[in-house]
């Protein structure tokens, strides 16, 4: 690194011509700064920052957030899945990586200049403002249009190759456009766990509103297709891709609903760039120059060795949070951000007769430590009730 001495710039003088000459310079500097500001609207535009080996994004998107509140006016219960995710990606962040919410700690890389906007559903959090925040992605006025994705690392937790059971995937996402991009269909996700490719996996949306799902496990490839359009654009949707290793049978599912498939008549296609074994997410992995969807990202859920049930895509799809049994907007997540409003509701306890049940506690007897614990209660917390699914 090199260093300036900037006193040496403009020596010290004691000229009235210099020192006038030096005034009207920093009149000058300072007019072409304010105008330069005055053309920045601070809640919409992004600020950057280019420098040496330095690529860093300041965005500030006020009007999603600061409007929101949160009323604690009813009973919370925690999500009891989060032993079965291990990869839980979200539209929260904006810049260069996008943080794992699983807590297996799989950060993404997110590529372009992707925006966030209002996600126009309830997700059963706020009671006020925007009630849900999605990422805008491809945007035709972006100057990334069909640069921007999310890439996630290989790692053992994303493949299918060990898989002995079989994996669900969830993804919440708005289409914008289904055409086709660079002479492919927009692609929800790809990803490839070997350079033949003998195990990968794929989610495709047709620009006639099918739905295609291919997984390849062994060398065999198995790939259905919604028998029907099942998607438009401008709707939001939860889509299940599942695949069970005990039948090989592929199974779609769409806000709340499984749908009818068949065989997949077309071709099926990997991403040319066979070594990298990197989860694509919003286009076709490396080697591709299409495929990419114009459209907005909500969450996507990776779940290897679990083959979800018709109940748990419906629980899922009433709460828009955890495939347990909990009623819409009473999913517990903890660490949280809103506005708090109003009181505690008259009526709602903390604890009921139930919550010290001896499952979570030892009873001892007198001063001692004598006594053991007593036999299990259904309705007391277990040691996975506080999994970290749901803390950021």
């Amino acid at each position: 690194m090199s260093f300036v001495d900037f006193r040496g710039l403009r020596p010290t003088s004691n000229d009235p011509l210099l020192a006038l000459f030096v005034e009207l310079q920093k009149t000058v500097l300072k007019k072409l700064r304010d105008d330069q500001v005055a053309l920045v609207d601070s809640d919409n535009e992004d600020i950057f920052i280019d420098g040496q080996d330095v690529d860093s994004a300041i965005k500030y998107h006020s009007e999603l957030g600061s409007q929101q509140l949160f009323k604690f006016d009813k009973k919370y219960y925690p999500a009891g899945d989060a032993d079965k995710i291990k990869l839980w990606l979200r539209a929260r962040d904006l810049g260069n990586a996008v943080k794992d919410r699983s807590g297996q700690n799989h950060t993404a890389d997110l590529y372009g200049d992707p925006t966030l906007v209002d996600g126009t559903i309830d997700l059963g959090i706020h009671t006020h403002g925007v009630k849900s925040i999605a990422r805008r992605m491809n945007r035709p006025t972006s100057a990334f249009q069909n640069l921007e994705w999310i890439q996630v690392p290989d790692t053992a937790d994303l493949r299918i190759t060990p898989l002995t059971v079989g994996l669900s995937i969830f993804i919440r996402v708005r289409f914008q456009s289904l055409a086709q991009q660079g002479g492919r269909d927009p692609t929800l996700f790809e990803k490839v766990d070997d350079s033949t490719p003998n195990n990968a996996y794929m989610l495709q949306a047709k620009s006639d509103g099918r739905l295609v799902f291919v997984v390849k496990k062994g060398g065999v490839t198995y790939a259905k297709e919604t028998t029907a359009p099942t998607v438009l654009g401008g709707g939001v949707y939860d889509i299940w891709a599942v695949f069970d290793i005990a039948d090989n049978s592929i199974h779609i599912y769409l806000d709340g609903v499984e749908q009818t498939v068949s065989n997949f008549a077309g071709i099926v296609n990997w991403q040319t760039t066979l070594t990298n074994h990197d989860l694509f997410i919003f286009r076709r992995g490396l080697g591709e120059d299409g495929g990419f969807v114009q459209g907005d990202f909500y969450d996507l859920k990776y779940y290897p060795e679990y083959v979800v049930s018709d109940l748990d895509v419906q629980y899922h799809f009433n709460n828009k949070w955890t495939i347990s049994n909990i009623p819409f907007g009473q999913v517990m997540i903890a660490n949280y951000w809103a506005t708090f409003t109003g009181g505690i509701s008259v009526g709602v306890c903390s604890f009921s007769e139930t919550s010290f049940s001896p499952v979570s506690f030892n009873i001892c007897i007198g001063s001692g430590g004598g006594g053991g614990p007593l036999p299990t209660v259904t309705d007391a917390y277990d040691d996975t009730f506080f999994d970290p699914l749901f803390f950021d």
